[in-house]
């Protein structure tokens, strides 16, 4: 004890004298009430040391420096030296106690010597050996993972603490508060355990080493991302680095002035005049003369740039990724789990998977490294999903099973959710995943997240579709949770509580569209599977749940692949059954899609409709041919009656249908729709009475036959073609569509001319079988002229006609006529070989003639329908094709984060307009600083100037944006414009501007410009929080985006595959039995 009056309190009185020598470097009221804090710990050091030998008091000194310094290592073997000989003194035992949980705790090593502590403990009192408790509730943390002994430990011991000595007890409260935090943190208590870690960072000493800062900061992140709070997490991290900042400055100018007291009078004369400096809201030292590296440390850009990736700002976390040490020799875990979880976010597949197996490969049996790996698996698989290949979904499920099975109770529920959410986008519904999942839902109660819901719903609907006992292999439970009102079916849903889902920023859960997304869709996927129980008879209820599916969640392959097995109740090939599928299939087609038409559909049904109307309908033959050619007298005689006018003018000639009826009456069809009726003795004198006028009124006539000949079959007389108005024509050539075959007449004074050749083949190629007859042979010289004709013909239009025969209908018309009056006339009757080739033609076979030429309309109509839907579906799909979300993420990231910083510039700037004001109503005055103090009305105008200026500035930075980029400003206008109302009239209420101008006034006494500089300091924490605000939206705009890229490309896509798998495949499985 001789030599200690040179230092008569040790350590304690080295810091008083320091304390002493840089008084002047504090500002006076700041350095008296240091001095008097300082004056209190060291009389309270005084008393404490009394008693306590000088060895253990300067080696448990040592050792607090060491500790706090990060050599928890060497603190204890300086300890252990003093074992042997002060083994009853509390301060030591207290000290290696606290050595102890420095290394298990910051250092992650396992003490040595725990036993020999304890022993050593047992035999003093414990009330004076209180930091062994501390020893227990890490021991109980770190390697018993129990937290809630922890709690509880430190809970009992909070009393015994405050009979540690002073310093002592500071480092307990910091370790208390540090153990505190990380339990909470386990036990899923995010309040408690922000609150322990901020109480952390606050009792963190100036003299703290990496170990310390580096645990709280990493501590206070996880937690706050854990509990999606990135605004505080980013400044968590801002804030930790500015008192790193302050603390290197502080001890940079004590360093300095130690060198100029030590230096001489040479050195004092170069130090500064003014070496005064102010301490700011964090403690930080503006020292001019101090040289300080104020970059990020690689710990601090690690967590930053996770803090920007689970905010969404990937480009600039990946660009600090790139910053971070490349090998993970000499990294610690903190640094290499950050980085990790930076990769995984930010970067794409390949670097994430290539991070986390790395990291996996230090600790195999770690569960948070396998459950990183698998999320980067996942990550990695995305673009493989998204092109339609199979996950490798066997790795990842067991990893994140082996995760659940080893979390602790409070972590069960966040990691089955995510697990059950994983296993529903890779379709997985083993019973591994399901057994786990029902475990968690048991102790939870039910009140778990729609995922875990949905994953049992789906695994007991894969298994009755497997087993193919309809809704009675279906879990009867489950079968609850859907209506019993269906199809369509509505499955129940559950209001979730959580604000907060998933363990961590990583988990797919946190990303709330695309987790929206995949819970809708998987409800619709299961309707659907709900219904497909039900039987093919809802196949139609079916696909629209899967569309439905699909449009929710584009990626979801099963229910592609569903979609495109969907069978459809085979169609048989009878005729009537194929019509009846194809007016099914066309009435269902809607007129348009998303807007865009399916143009030609309603023709098509038209078209349908009137091929099955045909095929009802007895046979009709149309006779034609060009006017004056025999028409009306051929029909006479085909029908043995003269029922046809004959020798009327061509423009008063009609469309004339002859039907077997009762009478001999006839209907006038009026092209105004009206019908009347004429009867049969009034018929003649009608057609030839028919005026012009009155003949532009007549759409058609229907007349009435009562022979036997031609039976049922409904014959249609029209006029040349060559003598038809434009609406006549229009009616001739709907009759001929009608028409089941057709017999063209011939005229022997003209032959066939190109007219006629071009009509028949317009016949033939619609399918129908053309009798030729060449009448009025009787004009003709000789035989040999008419077989030279009806050579002649049969050369030319063969190929159109079946067969072409000579006749004068005139005189088989007076044939016929004169046996309808009794007599009986000379020859054989001239209109045989027409009835022969009718009969063997047409007649005999009236049904194939019909059913052929149905076949052939249908045929046409669904290939018009199917070329319309084809056309709608490659309009849907070029809609589709736009700009990738990723692409149009990082334009609209570079566009945000661009216009942060213009704001935040825009603000800064208006130190001008303040500067002006503040000047022209007389507050200041440059040269002279402040003239008078401001009163009320001055900070009501200074207010209502600074919020006009801000909100101006905010329209028209948003004004400049719209045209860049509408989706973003048009989020922006509805978030931050509101916020930044709200924000300025805080501001307004706490004087904001009004205490900008007396605080900074001053610096007008140096002129204009420092006052401006001045306010612009000022402005800068305005201008920091608008640009953090603005920086908050990244997530909000990858929604936007998303559901603006669902409602232009995904709605469309899926509408497209709908319709490619359904109405198309309908399409081609008719034509294709046709």
């Amino acid at each position: 004890m001789a030599d200690d009056d040179s230092k008569p309190f040790g350590e304690t009185g080295k810091q008083a004298r320091d304390w002493a020598r840089n008084f002047k470097l504090k500002a006076v009221g700041d350095t008296l009430g240091e001095w008097a804090r300082k004056v209190r710990d060291y009389a309270v050091e005084v008393s404490e040391s009394v008693g306590v030998p000088e060895a253990v008091r300067d080696a448990t000194e040592q050792a607090r420096a060491m500790r706090l310094a990060g050599g928890a290592g060497q603190a204890r073997a300086l300890l252990r030296e003093l074992i042997d000989t002060h083994k009853d003194e509390p301060a030591l035992i207290n000290a290696l106690a606290l050595t102890a949980v420095h290394e298990r705790l910051i250092d992650k090593r396992a003490p040595t010597g725990l036993a020999v502590l304890r022993e050593l403990a047992e035999r003093l009192d414990t009330k004076k050996v209180a930091a062994i408790h501390l020893v227990e509730a890490t021991e109980a943390l770190c390697v018993a993972d129990q937290p809630e002994e922890t709690i509880e430990i430190l809970r009992r011991s909070d009393r015994a603490f405050e009979r540690l000595s002073s310093q002592d007890l500071s480092e307990a409260r910091l370790l208390e508060h540090l153990l505190a935090a990380a339990a909470h943190r386990r036990l899923g208590s995010p309040d408690r355990a922000i609150r322990q870690v901020r109480k952390a960072a606050a009792a963190l000493p100036p003299s703290a080493g990496e170990g310390l800062r580096h645990l709280t900061l990493v501590i206070g992140v996880d937690q706050l991302l854990a509990d999606g709070r990135m605004v505080e997490a980013e400044r968590w991290v801002t804030t930790a680095h500015q008192r790193r900042l302050a603390q290197a400055r502080i001890t940079a100018a004590h360093e300095h002035m130690q060198r100029v007291e030590s230096g001489g009078e040479h050195e004092r004369e170069a130090a500064p005049e003014d070496d005064t400096a102010t301490i700011d809201d964090v403690g930080t030292v503006h020292d001019a003369a101090s040289e300080i590296d104020e970059q990020l440390t690689v710990l601090e850009k690690a967590l930053l740039a996770r803090v920007l990736a689970a905010r969404g700002e990937r480009t600039r976390a990946a660009a600090l990724l790139e910053e971070l040490p490349s090998d993970d020799a000499g990294l610690d875990t903190m640094l290499l789990d950050a980085r990790v979880r930076v990769a995984i976010a930010a970067t794409n597949g390949p670097r994430a998977r290539q991070e986390a197996l790395r990291y996996l490969q230090l600790n195999a049996q770690d569960p948070e490294r396998l459950r990183l790996w698998a999320l980067a698996e996942l990550r990695y698989s995305q673009p493989a999903a998204a092109s339609g290949d199979k996950l490798a979904t066997g790795p990842v499920i067991d990893s994140l099973l082996r995760a659940l099975e080893l979390a602790p109770a409070h972590a069960r529920a966040a990691l089955a959710q995510e697990l059950a959410h994983v296993a529903l986008r890779c379709e997985v519904f083993s019973e591994p995943v399901h057994s786990a999942l029902a475990a968690v839902r048991r102790e939870q109660r039910d009140l778990v997240g729609e995922e875990l819901r949905l994953h049992r719903v789906r695994t007991a609907l894969q298994r009755a579709l497997r087993e193919q006992r309809g809704l009675a292999g279906l879990d009867p439970e489950v079968a609850k949770l859907f209506d019993e009102a269906g199809p369509p079916y509505r499955l129940r849903t559950q209001p979730e509580l959580a604000q907060v889902l998933g363990p961590d920023e990583l988990s797919p859960l946190r990303d709330p569209l695309r987790r929206e997304c995949l819970v809708a869709a998987q409800r619709e996927l299961a309707i659907a599977e709900r219904t497909m129980l039900d039987g093919p008879a809802h196949v139609d209820a079916v696909e629209r749940a899967l569309v439905a599916a699909l449009i929710q969640d584009p990626e979801l392959t099963v229910a592609r692949q569903r979609l495109a097995e969907l069978r459809r109740p085979v169609v048989s090939e009878r005729l009537e059954d194929l019509l009846a599928a194809a007016t099914e299939l066309l009435a269902k087609l809607p007129d348009e899609v998303l807007g865009l038409p399916i143009r030609e559909a309603p023709r098509a049904l038209e078209m349908v409709i009137a091929a099955r109307e045909r095929l009802a309908r007895p046979l009709t033959i149309a006779i034609m041919g060009e006017f004056s050619a025999g028409k009306s007298t051929f029909v006479n005689a085909l029908l043995g009656e003269a029922v046809a006018p004959m020798g009327v003018l061509p423009t008063t000639n009609t469309i004339n249908v002859f039907r077997r009826g009762t009478g001999r009456g006839a209907r006038v069809h009026y092209r105004d729709g009206s019908i009347s009726t004429v009867a049969a003795d009034e018929l003649d004198p009608y057609l030839r009475n028919l005026d012009d006028a009155e003949a532009n009124r007549v759409r058609h006539l229907e007349i009435d036959r009562v022979g036997e000949r031609m039976g049922d079959a409904a014959v249609v007389d029209t006029p040349g073609l060559n003598a038809l108005d434009e609406y006549h024509e229009k009616v001739a050539r709907a009759f001929i569509e009608e028409a089941d075959a057709v017999v063209w007449i011939f005229s022997a004074t003209q032959g066939g001319t190109a007219t006629e050749a071009g009509i028949l083949s317009e016949l033939r190629e619609g399918g129908r079988k053309v009798l030729g007859v060449l009448n009025k042979v009787d004009i003709l010289d000789s035989e040999g002229d008419r077989d030279e004709l009806a050579s002649y013909l049969r050369e030319q239009l063969g190929e159109v006609l079946v067969e072409v025969l000579p006749l004068s209908a005139s005189a088989a018309l007076t044939h016929r006529t004169g046996e309808l009056k009794g007599a009986r006339p000379a020859g054989d009757d001239p209109f045989a070989i027409i009835d022969d080739a009718l009969e063997r033609w047409f007649l005999q076979h009236a049904r194939e003639l019909k059913q052929d030429l149905t076949r052939r309309r249908l045929r046409e109509a669904l290939e018009l329908a199917q070329a319309s839907v084809q056309a709608t579906v490659e309009a849907l799909e070029a809609r589709a094709a736009g700009e990738e979300l990723a692409v149009a993420l990082a334009r609209a990231t570079a566009a945000l984060g661009k216009f942060s910083e213009d704001l935040h510039e825009g603000l800064l700037g208006l130190d001008d307009l303040l500067t002006r004001e503040a000047l022209t109503i007389g507050i200041v005055e440059a040269g002279e600083g402040m003239r008078r103090k401001s009163d009320e009305q001055d900070g009501e105008y200074l207010e209502a100037t600074l919020e006009d200026a801000a909100m101006r500035l905010l329209q028209d930075e948003l004004g400049r944006l719209t045209s860049e980029h509408e989706v973003l400003a048009n989020l922006l206008v509805e978030r931050l414009v509101p916020w930044a109302r709200g924000y300025l009239a805080g501001l307004a209420a706490r004087g904001f501007a009004r205490e900008l101008i007396s605080t900074h006034g001053r610096a007008a006494k140096r002129g204009e410009k420092p006052l401006r500089d001045a306010l612009r300091s000022g402005l800068r924490p305005l201008a920091d929080d608008w640009r953090v605000a603005t920086r908050e939206q990244f997530r909000e705009l990858e929604r936007a985006l998303a559901r603006a890229r669902q409602r232009s490309i995904t709605a469309p896509r899926a509408e497209a595959l709908r319709m490619r798998t359904s109405v198309l495949v309908g399409f081609e499985g008719l034509l294709e039995v046709l």
